[in-house]
C-alpha cells in the first residue's frame, strides 16, 4: 500500500508511516504499550500486518519485540520482510530498517547515526536508551545519558522523556532530579513504566526502604498491572523487605509473584535467580525456591544468552545449582564475545562464580572484587550489579576474612541504609580468622 507523504497517517510523535490510517491507529496503540512498558504490545502490531501485509514498519516493529525482548524467534523472519518492504516505504523509514539490521547483525553505530538525524524517533529512541525494557545501544550508560540530554529541546514537558531522564538521573546519583522527573511524568501518565521504575531506584538507593515500599505495591496492584516487566517491579519490592530484614515477606512475595510458575524466561533469571542467590549469599533458608525449576522456566536464555547482561544472571542462575560444567560452558562464550575487556571481565566474573560453588572462598573474593570496579559495560542498573560485592562480603566472611567483608559493609551503609546489611555487620565482625 504506497500512499503519497502528504496523505500519510502519523505515529504519536508526529512521523509519518505508510500505511492506512486504521493501520497506524494500531500501530500507534502498540507504540503507546512500548513507551508505557505494557504487554502485548505485539497483538495491535499483528492485527495491523493482517490488515495491510505490506506496511514494512509494522514488521519492523514486530522484529524489534522478538529480538529485544525474546520472546519468540521470529525475528530474522519479521526483518527480512520489512526490509523487502522497505522501497514502498519513507526514506526514513528505509533509514531505521537498515539500521535496526545493522543492530540485529551487533552493529549499533547505524542505529545512533540515524537517531541524531530523526530524535522524535521514540521506537529508535526508547531501543537505543538501557532501561528496563531494553538494554540500550550505547558502549556505556554514561553515552545514552549525554545523548538523552542532547534530546531535550525535541521533548518538553513530555511524559515519556521525562520517565527517561529520571532513570538517567538517579544513575548519576542525582536523587531529588530523578524523583521529581518521575512525578511528574507519573501524575500526566500514570502508567508510565519507566518513571515509576526510577522512582523505585531512588527509594532504594537513598535507604527509604518502608516508603519505597507503601509507594510500590499499590502501583504494581492498580497502574503497573498490564505492565510487561510486572515481575522486576516485584523484584524492586522484594529488596524493599530484603533490606528491611522481613525476610518472610520476601518469602511471601517470592511464591506470589516471582516463582517459577509465574516468571519465565530471561526474566526467570534476571529477577527470580538473583533474588534467589542474594537471600543464599545472606544465608536465608528459603526452601520454597527450587533453583532446578527456576533454570527450567528460563528455558533458552539460559543455554543462548543474548546478550553479557544476560550471561551475567545465567552464571548466578548455573552457581545456584552448583553446575560447574554449565558455568565452564558458560565461561567458554563469555571468552568469544565483546571487546577485550568485556571479556576479561565476564570470564573473571565466572571464574569467581566456579570459586565459589568449589567452596574456595578467598579465590571468589578475590576474584568479584577485582572485576567490580569494571562491571558497568555488561549494562543494568548499579543495584543489579551489585550482587557481585554482594558475593564478594559473603566469600569474605566464609573465608575467615570478616575484618575485610565488614569494610565493605561500613562502606555501603555509609552510602545509604540497610538494616540488613547491620545484620551482616556483625557477623562479618564474628568471621574473622584468628
Amino acid at each position: 500500500m504506497a500512499l503519497k507523504n502528504s496523505s500519510l497517517p502519523e505515529d504519536l510523535y508526529g512521523l509519518p508511516l505508510s500505511t492506512s490510517s486504521e493501520v497506524a491507529d494500531l500501530y500507534n496503540d502498540a507504540l503507546g504499550r512500548i513507551l508505557r512498558t505494557e504487554s502485548d504490545a505485539h497483538q495491535p502490531l499483528l492485527a495491523g500486518v493482517a490488515l495491510d501485509p505490506d506496511f514494512a514498519m509494522g514488521h519492523l516493529a514486530l522484529a524489534i519485540l522478538s529480538h529485544e525482548f525474546g520472546g519468540d524467534e521470529s525475528t530474522q523472519a519479521y526483518l527480512k520482510r520489512a526490509q523487502a518492504l522497505a522501497p514502498r516505504s519513507t526514506k526514513r523509514e528505509r533509514q531505521f530498517i537498515d539500521a535496526y539490521a545493522h543492530r540485529v547483525a551487533g552493529d549499533y553505530d547505524y542505529l545512533l547515526d540515524y537517531l541524531r538525524d530523526h530524535p522524535r524517533d521514540v521506537l529508535g529512541v526508547s531501543i537505543s536508551i538501557p532501561t528496563i525494557a531494553f538494554s540500550g545501544a550505547y558502549k556505556v550508560p554514561g553515552e545514552a545519558w549525554q545523548a538523552l540530554d542532547e534530546m531535550a529541546s525535541h521533548f518538553e514537558n513530555d511524559w515519556w522523556y521525562n520517565g527517561l531522564l529520571a532513570f538517567a538521573r538517579q544513575d548519576q546519583n542525582r536523587m531529588d532530579e530523578a524523583l521529581e522527573l518521575a512525578e511528574r511524568s507519573l501524575s500526566i501518565e500514570p502508567r508510565g513504566g519507566n518513571a515509576a521504575h526510577a522512582a523505585a531506584h531512588v527509594y532504594l538507593e537513598t535507604g527509604r526502604h518502608e516508603q519505597g515500599l507503601g509507594w510500590l505495591d499499590p502501583w504494581i496492584a492498580e497502574a503497573g498491572q498490564d505492565s510487561s516487566h510486572r515481575c522486576h517491579y516485584s523484584w524492586h519490592a522484594a529488596l524493599y523487605e530484603l533490606a528491611l530484614d522481613d525476610t518472610s515477606a520476601v518469602i511471601r512475595r517470592f511464591s506470589r509473584e516471582l516463582s517459577p510458575s509465574v516468571v519465565t524466561g530471561a526474566r526467570a533469571l534476571i529477577d527470580t535467580a538473583s533474588l534467589v542467590f542474594r537471600c543464599h549469599l545472606e544465608e536465608i533458608d528459603f526452601p520454597e525456591a527450587d533453583p532446578h525449576a527456576i533454570l527450567a522456566a528460563a528455558g533458552n536464555a539460559l543455554h543462548n544468552p543474548p546478550t553479557p547482561f544476560i550471561e551475567f544472571h545465567c552464571g548466578l542462575g548455573l552457581a545456584l545449582v552448583n553446575d560447574k560444567e554449565g558455568l565452564r560452558k558458560l565461561r567458554r562464550r563469555c571468552g568469544k564475545i565483546g571487546s577485550d575487556q568485556m571479556r576479561k571481565t565476564m570470564t573473571g566474573f565466572v571464574d569467581a562464580l566456579l570459586a565459589y560453588v568449589r567452596g574456595d572462598f578467598n579465590n571468589a573474593a578475590d576474584g568479584m572484587l577485582a572485576i567490580w570496579p569494571h562491571l558497568v559495560p555488561i549494562g543494568g542498573s548499579y543495584v543489579q550489579r551489585e550482587v557481585v560485592l554482594d558475593t564478594a562480603i559473603s566469600s569474605l566472611c566464609r573465608a575467615g576474612r570478616g575484618n575485610e567483608a565488614a569494610q565493605l559493609l561500613l562502606t555501603r551503609l555509609e552510602r545509604r541504609d540497610r538494616p540488613r546489611d547491620r545484620i551482616l555487620l556483625e557477623r562479618a565482625r564474628r568471621n574473622q580468622a584468628a
